[in-house]
């Protein structure tokens, strides 16, 4: 199977240039509220989490450092922006609230 070792490269590039993808999302929810508003924390959160059962999978059963990688930068990027979601949705609630 000598493609195997391409078919691993590709994987590790495809898995990085997908977790810089999220960079584009972050900058625009954390410059605009409104638009952070209309992203749901329930599935970032969850994408987050499932990122990383996947990187401990990755790390401890596979043990694929690149795997590992690839589930860590997913969790980062996905964990970011519920964070940012989520801050906005708090100081959203706080601005509307009578005092």
């Amino acid at each position: 199977m000598t493609f195997l070792p391409a078919l691993k490269s590709l994987y590790a590039v495809n898995g990085f240039v997908a977790v810089l993808l999220y960079l584009p999302q972050i900058m625009k929810a954390w410059s605009d509220r409104n638009h952070a508003l209309s992203l749901s924390p329930l599935t970032f959160g969850g994408w987050c989490i499932g990122s990383l059962i996947t990187a401990l999978y990755a790390s401890l059963l596979v043990h694929d450092h690149i795997f590992t990688a690839v589930s860590l930068g997913n969790a980062l990027g996905s964990g970011a922006l519920f964070l940012i979601v989520l801050a906005s949705r708090i100081a959203s609630r706080r601005e509307s609230s009578p005092c």
